[in-house]
């Protein structure tokens, strides 16, 4: 998998055994503007080509690999190869990636596109429990690498550690080892660059938090399987970081290293409890701070679990009256426009409002599950949720697109949930005018 940021490209792979104690290199060429992309393909230009060896550490029993490569052109796209003692790595398909344009000051924003989702278990059944396989169907990992967009944004639940891998350092390594060998990931990892956040199972156990034993080991397996451009802050560890597209900002956070136990009190008399975190002193203030300092039209902050939704009794950040009051009142004090929340977790895809005492209505876009279980709402009190949006509930395996496009006024997101055969499951649109407050 892949992260491409303006002028710098991160790829990553994980050896296996064979591997160990050999000469890792990844050759990249580009192709150049006065040439097509097939003339390029027939004619491979070696003064054009870079080769990086791999200096990093090898012969581990898991041993992921990460090429950065500098000082590459914008808007160009490049195709390369990761040979192992001088024989090219077979892949099952051409491998490129293209980078960033510099449109600032020259033409308007570019339109783009990305695909989201979130819970992805892939079946082991020596470790699974003894029961109807929990994964599903990974043929839609097919689908979306047919599905074009400019990247993927994982928003958590990404692999699933099993009870036997959570105890330790070497097992939750496995995992995410194991899960990266399955083929049709691995076409949709390679098609486009990826980023990611966490949720509680590839952070930890079920509804993990900061009491977590190993969540130094959990989050250098993180950093070491995932190519974000950068993790947390100097004095204050975790995930979080951002990332722009176009004229649009993604706030990538974690709701897991510094979270509060689910149980503890929301409230203390009638006041509520600031002592039960989401996000953590040091990120908020970093959150705020940084939708401040953002020109961005569309701001996208994404959270392993919902945010606005207050009419269920599973996760979401309403149950974390503190924080989440905090947020909502910095947003609208200081007028911060363009917000919509990503989420993910929830075992099905569905779209919640939130309407502040004062400014515009906030919006928190679910997309859930990739191949994990489906949750039906079916006989449930939350399904008659009176703030999601009409038509936008999907329960079955499903993955989102997001589309961003028009100029100036007419700057728009589009949303299309698709099932895992590419069927068209719910559409929303939202202009970037209705996330403003009046003048």
């Amino acid at each position: 998998m892949a992260y491409v940021t303006e002028n710098a490209w991160v790829y990553s792979f994980d050896s296996e055994s064979s591997y160990r104690e050999k000469l890792v290199t990844l050759k990249e060429s580009y192709f150049p503007s006065n040439k097509s992309e097939s003339s390029a393909q027939r004619n491979t230009v070696d003064n054009l080509a870079e080769e990086v060896d791999y200096v990093g550490q090898l012969g581990q029993p898991y041993n992921p690999i990460h090429f950065e490569l500098g000082k590459l052109l914008m808007a160009t796209k490049y195709q390369y190869e990761v040979t192992l003692n001088g024989k090219v790595l077979p892949t099952p398909a051409p491998t490129f990636f293209t980078t960033k344009d510099l449109w600032e000051w020259r033409r308007p924003a570019p339109n783009f596109s990305f695909l989201m989702g979130s819970c992805n278990y892939i079946n082991d059944k020596p470790y699974d429990r003894p029961e109807k396989a929990y994964g599903q169907d990974p043929i839609i990992f097919r689908t979306m690498t047919d599905t074009p967009s400019d990247f993927m944004l994982w928003l958590g639940d990404n692999t699933y550690f099993r009870e036997s891998d959570y105890s330790s350092a070497a097992g939750m390594s496995y995992r995410y080892s194991y899960q990266r060998r399955q083929p049709d990931l691995q076409l949709l990892l390679k098609s486009r660059p990826n980023y990611a956040i966490w949720d509680d199972h590839d952070y930890g156990s079920n509804d993990g938090n900061k009491t977590f034993t190993l969540k130094e080991s959990s989050l250098d397996l993180f950093k070491n399987y995932w190519g974000n451009k950068s993790y947390g802050e100097k004095d204050n560890e975790g995930i979080y970081s951002t990332f722009q597209q176009s004229d649009c900002e993604f706030f990538l956070t974690d709701n897991r290293y510094y979270r509060s136990p689910n149980q503890i009190r929301d409230s203390i008399g009638n006041n509520p409890n600031c002592d039960k975190e989401f996000f953590g002193k040091e990120q908020m203030s970093w959150l705020k701070n940084s939708l401040l300092s953002s020109a961005a039209t569309f701001k996208f902050i994404a959270v392993g679990s919902q945010v606005l939704n207050g009419n269920t009794d599973k996760e979401s950040m309403r149950h974390y009256t503190c924080e989440f009051n905090e947020l909502i009142a910095f947003i609208t004090e200081y007028k911060v426009e363009g917000v919509v929340f990503l989420t993910g977790d929830r075992h099905f895809s569905e779209i919640n409002f939130y309407q502040p005492n004062k400014g515009y209505k906030l919006y928190d876009i679910t997309s859930s599950p990739l191949t994990s279980g489906v949750v039906s709402l079916t006989g449930k009190p939350e399904l008659n949720n009176p703030n999601r949006v009409p038509n936008t509930l999907v329960e079955e395996n499903n993955f989102t697109r997001i589309s961003v496009e028009g100029q100036g006024a007419d700057r728009k997101l589009k949303m299309i949930t698709f099932n895992k055969l590419g069927e068209v499951k719910a559409e929303f649109e939202l202009k970037a005018s209705e996330l403003k407050f009046d003048k």
